[in-house]
């Protein structure tokens, strides 16, 4: 009987369900799960979870339960999650490949190693993003804003924080 409840909720779910609705809500899973592979300074996190807010109040607006409601929320929730799990699987995390310690045995930072080397963007950095070096991205830190692809060094480190800075034309030339 139960089983029976449930599965008439989720037909309910789709059959009632708008073009305004099922547009707002793609478009909503769209803008975070963007924010998840291309960090944009939680824009999209936000404009996300604005138009998915939306788009669930519109669909109890038009004959939801609290059944529906369950429903829509559970299924966003299967939908970031899975997307959140594809995004780590698709790129190498350097924080996946060394212990979870800040430090080493000496009380130097963990990363103090970076310190000097260069890589390239891979999202903008404004300011935190990612960069890329010998194909490991690592999460950094700017103190001015930086573009994707540009070439930037770790200037320094403080505890998990790297911090970089885009390599100059005279440092480039030598």
């Amino acid at each position: 009987m139960l089983i029976s409840s449930f599965g008439k909720e989720i037909v309910t779910l789709f059959e009632d369900m708008t073009a305004s609705v099922v547009v707002l809500f793609a478009l909503g899973l769209i803008l975070v799960i963007a924010e998840f592979f291309r960090p944009m300074r939680g824009l999209g996190y936000g404009c996300g979870a604005a138009v998915l807010v939306c788009a669930i109040v519109l669909r109890m607006l038009s004959g939801g339960t609290v059944g529906t409601l369950f429903l829509m929320l559970f299924l966003t929730a299967f939908i970031l999650f899975g997307a959140h799990l594809l995004m780590i699987a698709l790129h190498k995390r350097e924080w996946l490949l060394v212990s979870s310690g800040i430090t080493d045995e000496e009380g130097a930072d963990k990363y103090s190693y970076l310190i000097g080397l260069r890589g390239v963007t891979t999202t903008s950095v404004a300011p935190s993003g990612h960069m890329s070096i010998n194909d490991i991205n690592f999460y950094v830190t700017g103190e001015v804003a930086i573009d994707v692809g540009v070439e930037v060094v770790v200037k320094n480190v403080s505890g998990d924080r790297i911090i970089v800075e885009p390599v100059s034309m005279d440092e480039t030339a030598e």
